[in-house]
């Protein structure tokens, strides 16, 4: 596969991502991915790392370790459980990477929460209104991008792509599958998503949804959405009775207006 035909090969490429997304917290082998790509092992390393400049295994250490701190800072289970769930066998390995990778121990990174959220929702009014939600799980065609912001104009691009099929949309989404407190603003991802009974061309079928989630609203133009999460990260810390979990915050574009956003809840 030649680099220049790596946009019209696109799914095939996110196929693998979703693979090792949802598999992080195990070995991957060279057969897997080449059984799903239908490309040597050693071709798509260059591939990937041409288009993310990292390779397989880097991107893989990096999502357990983004994952583990996700854990440690939104649920109560024991740095033990935490390690195991991310795909570490003992806490020392686990421990030694995360240090090497954040320059703090998993458990100063867990007492340090709350200033991990400090900057972010200093002096932020807290007055916002939470509901907690099960979604059922709803089929999707989407694309995904390394987005440096959340609120960026890679965003407007990546709509403005899929928008000349606008009118085979039923309901349009966004995945936000990174914390950018967490994650490198160069690596966090964004993903739009579409509801339709017809095939849309270039994006891959994907679900989204499927459990309980604090469901919140921004009223306002999108690009003050930040407002809002503030809002909500400090209810969240000032005593909300719920733990979140590390899986993709989802938001549901009602109207211009009107943005629903999901947080995954611990179950």
């Amino acid at each position: 596969m030649k680099f220049c035909d790596m946009k019209t090969n696109f799914r095939d490429i996110q196929k693998i991502i979703d693979h090792i997304e949802i598999n992080f917290d195990r070995e991957i082998t060279a057969h897997e991915i080449e059984s799903i790509s239908y490309y040597s092992y050693r071709n798509f390393q260059r591939i990937f790392f041409k288009l993310f400049n990292e390779t397989i295994s880097g991107f893989q250490k990096r999502l357990r370790l983004e994952n583990a701190y996700k854990k440690l800072i939104y649920t109560e289970d024991s740095l033990s459980e935490i390690a195991w769930q991310v795909g570490y066998f003992n806490i020392q390995s686990f421990s030694k990477a995360f240090k090497k990778q954040y320059t703090v121990s998993p458990a100063e990174a867990r007492k340090q929460k709350q200033d991990i959220f400090k900057e972010f929702i200093e002096s932020h009014n807290a007055d916002l209104k939470v509901e907690i939600k099960y979604k059922d799980a709803v089929s999707v065609y989407c694309k995904f991008i390394k987005a440096k912001d959340y609120n960026n104009a890679e965003i407007d691009v990546l709509w403005k792509e899929i928008e000349p099929d606008a009118e085979l949309f039923e309901a349009a989404y966004g995945i936000i599958r990174d914390q950018p407190l967490i994650t490198s603003h160069s690596h966090c991802r964004y993903g739009a998503a579409v509801t339709s009974n017809e095939v849309i061309s270039g994006l891959v079928k994907n679900e989204i949804f499927g459990r309980k989630y604090a469901k919140f609203t921004h009223q306002g133009p999108y690009e003050n959405i930040l407002e809002t999460y503030r809002s909500f990260y400090q209810s969240w810390l000032s005593g909300e009775k719920f733990l979140l979990d590390n899986s993709d915050v989802i938001e549901e574009y009602e109207t211009a207006e009107i943005t629903h956003i999901y947080f995954p809840l611990y179950e």
